[in-house]
């Protein structure tokens, strides 16, 4: 006789609910075309590994089903094939409307094995019927054969309104590759549940009490991998702008609650050989089946490649082929740490086994890479000896540093390769010193084992890195005596030294002001490097082509020779090196002027992504970039921030004059914007000497001094210091600079109240910006753009060209918002007979028109300022100013103060735009 079958546990109501959505839940719209093809497949799967957001968009989609939901959360005790048959029977029946009672009796009597019951279910439901979709939460969980090959039965034969929706860290074993052929098949795995950029940004704008820059949103990005997970821990803990960058920091190091989530979320249930895989393999950046076998000593690595994907652990594949994978970054970061806590005795091993195995499979520079982590100085030599050539064409610099400071001073010295490639090191990190002492160091260790001729070529290869530094110290004549010098001997060690030595040639020219010798010189110079594929000094030549021509005022050719380098490195199939970042950086600096807010944005974000290994010293161009398109949008705390980060920066290092002049120009924008007087003053105590302006560099520094002596009201200073800029960019064919430059003359003579020297200079920058494309150049002069604008309108005969570029920059000028409320604008007959003439003015204006001192005190008065404030702006007496307010108030017919705001800012946006 049968034991008496134990009674069934009560059901639990919330395994069979939906749970509640999140609270400032963000719609995700590019999901939506999944969500749309609901209704066409039998199963829809929701794949990736845990904190992914699939139950948060199964929620989502069940939200928005046209039709009914079953939901089943799973949980270990339903691979008990009569617990999971009553539970999805209950959630079934229930929206059928109690639709399959006998089905529903034999799961509850427990009598028949699952495969039979669900026969029986799928013969009572109904042929028609409105859309239903079952959802299955935590798949991975099931792992009894005879349920999943059940549920498989199931999925096979289901009516043709129902889909099965399935949420799963592993691929479940339900027939997915049939599915897939037929076409019944929806998967949304990884890559589209991770977030993208515009995404977390939108999510940061929704739940942080503060503005995170975009920088900052990108960073973030890069570093979570797109995680959900690790950004609902960012918005949990970030609270201001400074509080992101520590939780930056934190996710570097390792956070501490993405450590405890791994370990309990991912790592727990994971077998020893699966966890020694992980670990003998997280050092590599990516690997195959090959490598990892290297590393793990053998242990069948494809199959445990393939099961780790398949149970969805946090690794991808990297192609099509399945062939290469990578770790999540947060993993590999978790994985890294937890091999350093607790087997930091296996770390140099591993690292000199992947060296190997790297440069075996010709992986150089990543081999380079384990054998500095090695301090295997022997391995490190190995790789220098067969790819140090390569790195230095390629622009590898930072890894050759870290190479040569494996390496002992004597094993350098005792190599030519070796000492050249320090040398050039040594100078790339500004450590100029050190050039010439690792030459007296090679000189004493090589002249005697060298013949009179090899030496004498060797000297020459020397020469050329001496001449670069020369250039960087300042000193053009000695750069151009040692690049000549360099030049008269063909290298006996590396080709590129000949190339570099004419690119340092180019460059004293170009710093000198001779722009047709130097642009012939680095044409030459980039032809050569081609020639033995010197990857980094094409980029480099192009580079310095472009800013030839942005010097010359031929913007667009600048951008295609931009356009050029970025094509070059794409063929050449090239990673990222600093040097591309000068590309990214010069051609913002180009939208930025031609006000193409957006793509100048996005050029600075890929620079700043490209030198993030790097170090922060090098983002100075960048931030300057970013800070004076937030000045452009008025966007002030975003721009406040990214000046923060650059004064931190100036205080800590010292930067090139062209470094410094780009900096201070946008520094000097913000407090002129925020009124920062004392600012402004005390820059001007500390600030680059004048120099003659005979390159762009110097021209943007003596503007910064012409600049905030505009802002302190003394145009007497700042007059003799233009004329002088002037007069060098027309001698040295400087065209971008004469119409900055320009444009700056003609906003000091309109402050001195010459009006038609403004004019004069205003229509002369017009005519150069036809060639230039000026924009950007002439929004900096800010809200008293337009009245100027309109003046020469109504006052000069303007070209087709010079109209319509007139139009378009008071167009963008009266969209420009500004700093402060107040509407910064001083008004002129022109621009108040335009108000005049709008029909939507009050007949009262017309009647009784206002002085256009009236105007201007109207205006003051809309920007808050007090009787006194607006009279020690107009230089008169407060008695002045009250008798024009009382003039004032009785034409406008009003007799409060707040009246006169209204007005003035119903009548001044319709000029401005605001």
């Amino acid at each position: 006789m049968n034991a008496a079958m134990p009674a069934p546990l009560p059901l639990i109501p919330a395994k069979m609910s939906r749970p509640p959505m999140p609270r400032g839940l963000l719609e995700r719209p590019r999901l939506d075309e999944w969500f749309q093809r609901l209704g066409e497949v039998r199963l829809a799967l929701l794949r990736a590994p845990s904190g992914f957001g699939k139950t948060t968009l199964a929620c989502q989609w069940a939200g928005a089903f046209d039709g009914r939901v079953a939901w089943l959360q799973l949980h270990p005790g339903d691979n008990d094939p009569r617990q999971l048959a009553r539970y999805l029977l209950h959630v079934i029946d229930a929206q059928l409307e109690h639709g399959c009672p006998r089905s529903l009796l034999l799961a509850e009597q427990g009598a028949e094995v699952f495969d039979t019951l669900l026969t029986h279910l799928l013969a009572e439901l109904p042929i028609e019927h409105e859309p239903l979709l079952l959802v299955l939460d935590d798949f991975e969980i099931l792992s009894s054969t005879e349920v999943i090959g059940a549920l498989r039965f199931f999925l096979r034969n289901m009516p043709a309104w129902m889909t099965l929706l399935v949420c799963s860290r592993s691929l479940p074993e339900l027939g997915v590759a049939d599915l897939r052929v037929k076409h019944q098949l929806l998967t949304v795995d990884t890559p589209h549940l991770a977030f993208e950029t515009e995404e977390v940004q939108a999510l940061l704008d929704l739940a942080l009490p503060v503005a995170i820059n975009r920088e900052q949103v990108e960073r973030l990005n890069r570093r979570i991998g797109g995680w959900p997970c690790a950004l609902q821990l960012a918005v949990q803990e970030v609270q201001t702008g400074r509080g992101m960058d520590l939780f930056l920091e934190n996710l570097q190091l390792g956070h501490p609650y993405i450590r405890d989530y791994m370990r309990e979320q991912v790592m727990e249930p994971l077998g020893a050989a699966t966890l020694d895989f992980l670990q003998s393999t997280c050092l590599l950046e990516r690997f195959d089946a090959s490598l990892a076998d290297r590393l793990t000593q053998g242990s069948n690595a494809r199959g445990m490649l393939e099961q780790l994907e398949r149970v969805g652990l946090f690794m991808q594949p990297l192609d099509g082929l399945r062939q290469w994978y990578a770790y999540h970054p947060l993993f590999a970061l978790f994985l890294q740490g937890e091999l350093r806590s607790h087997q930091p005795h296996r770390l140099p091993d591993l690292h000199l086994r992947a060296a190997e195995a790297l440069l075996a499979e010709n992986m150089p520079e990543e081999a380079a890479r384990h054998a500095v982590q090695a301090g295997c100085a022997v391995q490190v030599s190995k790789v220098l000896e067969r790819h140090g050539k390569q790195f230095y064409r390629q622009g590898r610099l930072g890894l050759l540093q870290q190479c040569l400071e494996t390496l002992p001073e004597p094993v350098i010295a005792g190599s030519p390769l070796f000492t050249l490639l320090q040398a050039w090191v040594s100078q790339n990190s500004y450590q100029f010193d050190q050039v010439e002492r690792w030459f007296e160091a090679g000189e004493q260790a090589l002249q005697e084992s060298c013949s009179e001729e090899d030496w004498a070529r060797i000297v020459s290869e020397f020469n050329a890195v001496r001449a670069q530094v020369a250039m960087n110290r300042g000193d053009e004549q000695q750069a151009i005596a040692l690049a000549n010098e360099a030049l008269m001997c063909e290298p006996l060690i590396m080709r590129t030294s000949r190339v570099a030595a004419l690119s340092g040639l180019a460059e004293a020219h170009f710093v000198q002001g001779l722009l047709p010798q130097a642009q012939k010189q680095y044409e030459e110079a980039e032809r050569r490097a081609r020639e033995i594929r010197a990857s980094h000094l094409v980029v480099w030549n192009l580079c310095q082509l472009s800013e030839i021509a942005i010097a010359q005022g031929y913007l667009q050719k600048a951008y295609s020779l931009q356009e050029r380098a970025i094509q070059y490195v794409e063929q050449a199939e090239l990673q990222a090196t600093p040097i591309m970042e000068f590309i990214y950086r010069v051609r913002g600096q180009v939208l930025l002027e031609w006000h193409h807010l957006d793509a100048a944005e996005q050029c600075a974000l890929q620079g700043i992504q490209i030198l993030e290994d790097v170090g922060d010293r090098w983002f100075l161009q960048c931030y300057a970039l970013l800070a004076g398109i937030a000045h452009a949008r008025g966007q002030q705390a975003v721009c406040a921030d990214y000046i923060g980060r650059m004064q931190s920066m100036l205080a800590d290092d010292d930067y090139h004059i062209d470094w410094l002049a780009n900096a201070h120009a946008v520094m000097l924008s913000y407090w002129d914007s925020t009124q920062d007087k004392a600012a402004i003053q005390q820059w001007l105590l500390t600030a680059p000497m004048l120099q003659r302006g005979l390159n762009h560099f110097a021209q943007l520094n003596g503007r910064n001094q012409v600049r905030a002596y505009l802002s302190l009201k003394q145009p007497d200073k700042a007059l003799p210091i233009l004329r002088q800029l002037q007069v060098d960019a027309e001698q040295h064919g400087l065209v971008m600079d004469l119409n900055r430059n320009h444009i700056l003359l003609a906003q000091l003579h309109w402050q001195r109240e010459g009006r038609q020297q403004a004019l004069d200079h205003l229509q002369q920058a017009l005519t150069l910006a036809s060639s230039t494309g000026a924009i950007g150049s002439f929004l900096r002069i800010g809200k008293p753009l337009i009245v100027m604008l309109k003046a020469l309108q109504h006052e000069r005969q303007l070209d087709e060209l010079e109209s319509q570029r007139v139009d378009r920059l008071i167009q963008l000028a009266q969209q420009q918002r500004d700093f402060s409320r107040a509407i910064r604008i001083t008004l002129d007959e022109a621009v108040i007979q335009d108000i005049i003439n709008r029909p939507d003015v009050p007949e009262l204006i017309r009647h009784s028109p206002l002085t256009r001192r009236e105007w201007q005190v109207l205006s003051l008065i809309h920007a808050g300022q007090s009787n006194e404030q607006i009279a020690e702006h107009l230089n008169v007496a407060p008695t002045t100013i009250k008798t024009h307010i009382r003039s004032l108030y009785q034409k406008l017919n009003i007799t409060h103060r707040n009246e006169a705001v209204q007005l003035a800012r119903s009548l001044l946006s319709k000029i401005q735009g605001e």
